[in-house]
């Protein structure tokens, strides 16, 4: 995938990206500045990267902090942990997906209806985000060498236990990023149909 070109006033770019900087820092789980009332942001913040930045440098920029949060997690707990595994290098796969997803999927208001864009939005991010989880879950327990004798049957139970949540933590994040668009552009919509009628009532003067 090709950077392209922004469309968004540079102030707007730069406002979000320093947002979802300071969402991945306040979120990423299990470390030490993680607010844990919050759902984990990460994975939303991919696809969210992925229909407003539109910009390779910002995805590497975002998966190169996740692993910065991650070490400095792992150097405050005085050990590596669970998450830093030989699987670990699975989730550039993961993450690449939901900013893919995220950039084809971004709502194109003016050229189709609000339904329309919100049933695509969603059903990427499901698509996406199922096939992400199963792409991190198990290369996890694929790789990680902490299950050698995981049997199907577990693997599965596993599954269930935390699919669900996995593909759900997204959406709250999702949502309001939409919806805030969704809101600007009928503002920005309104402001240029004003502005048109106001040139003509000029115009007549």
């Amino acid at each position: 995938m090709k950077s392209v070109k922004l469309p968004q006033p540079v102030s707007i770019t730069l406002a979000l990206f320093v947002l979802l900087t300071l969402l991945m820092v306040a979120t990423r789980g299990h470390h030490f500045a993680s607010l844990n009332h919050l759902p984990s942001a990460s994975t939303a913040i991919f696809f969210i990267a992925g229909m407003y930045l539109r910009n390779m440098k910002a995805f590497w920029f975002f998966y190169l902090l996740t692993i910065g949060l991650d070490l400095a997690s792992s150097y405050s707990r005085g050990y590596l942990g669970d998450c830093l595994t030989p699987s670990y290098p699975a989730l550039v796969v993961s993450y690449g997906l939901m900013f893919v997803g995220g950039y084809w999927a971004k709502p194109q208001w003016r050229q189709s209806s609000a339904g329309l864009s919100s049933i695509k939005v969603a059903a990427t991010l499901f698509i996406v985000g199922s096939i992400a989880f199963f792409i991190s879950n198990g290369s996890y327990y694929a790789f990680s060498g902490n299950f050698a004798s995981l049997s199907w049957q577990e693997y599965l139970a596993r599954v269930e236990k935390y699919y669900a949540s996995a593909v759900t933590k997204p959406v709250f994040y999702v949502v309001i990023a939409v919806a805030i668009d969704f809101v600007g552009s009928c503002l920005l919509r309104q402001q240029k149909v004003i502005a048109k009628f106001n040139a003509k009532e000029s115009a007549k003067l």
